[in-house]
């Protein structure tokens, strides 16, 4: 079932990336996990996947420690206690959920005592939703201009979980824009923008979505 569903992805990708006149290769599918086993994500990778997203981090860790073969990029994509950042440097190939600037400081510092320089994504939270994190747009520029003077993170752009209910595509197009203004505003190169999930991820393409995490689609339900 996995081999086909990520089959029917990929043909998908092609597709949406041919329509938006963009090239595959500017795609990453992170394969979205949550509950799901670990023999899902080895059944996953044996079929073409390269990269898995986690949610949570215990779950992120035991499966990150249990199975990490050499071509798979494990994404954490989930609420960030400043707490747990331990658990987590070093070991994710990008943090798409960093939300605040005590958030990014605490990862900068976890990232100097590993010497690692770890890749991040800045959360927007654009709906304005209590149950999410990110930071509100209005202080987006202001976050990345501090963060981006901090020494062993890196800012790779920009991750949003748009409103459930709502449509997602203008959600998409702002998130660009955002990326857009703040690469004028601040000189930084924000090259990735993480949005699309199962239900809306063509769309996300035809906005400029880079990393789009799929796990229904992929491992189906929970």
């Amino acid at each position: 079932m996995i081999a086909q569903n990520l089959d029917a992805i990929s043909k998908k990708i092609g597709e949406a990336t041919i329509a938006a006149g963009r090239d595959v290769s500017e795609i990453t599918l992170i394969g979205v996990t949550k509950t799901k086993p670990l023999e899902m994500i080895k059944k996953a990778f044996e079929a073409g996947l390269t990269d898995v997203g986690e949610n949570y981090v215990e779950d992120f860790s035991d499966k990150q420690t249990s199975y990490h073969p050499s071509g798979l990029n494990y994404h954490f994509i989930g609420r960030l206690p400043t707490k747990k950042v331990r658990k987590i440097v070093g070991k994710a190939h990008l943090i798409h959920s960093v939300g605040s600037v005590k958030l990014a400081k605490k990862i900068d510092f976890v990232s100097s005592e590993e010497k690692v320089c770890q890749d991040i994504l800045i959360q927007v939270n654009q709906g304005g939703e209590l149950s999410k994190s990110g930071v509100e747009p209005d202080n987006l520029e202001a976050l990345v201009k501090e963060v981006s003077t901090l020494l062993n993170i890196k800012i790779r752009g920009l991750m949003s979980i748009p409103p459930f209910h709502e449509p997602a595509k203008p959600y998409f197009t702002q998130l660009r824009h955002f990326r857009d203004n703040l690469q004028e505003k601040t000189g930084t190169e924000l090259p990735c923008l993480s949005m699309g999930m199962s239900g809306d991820f063509v769309e996300a393409i035809s906005e400029g979505a880079t990393h789009i995490r799929v796990g229904t689609a992929i491992f189906g339900s929970r």
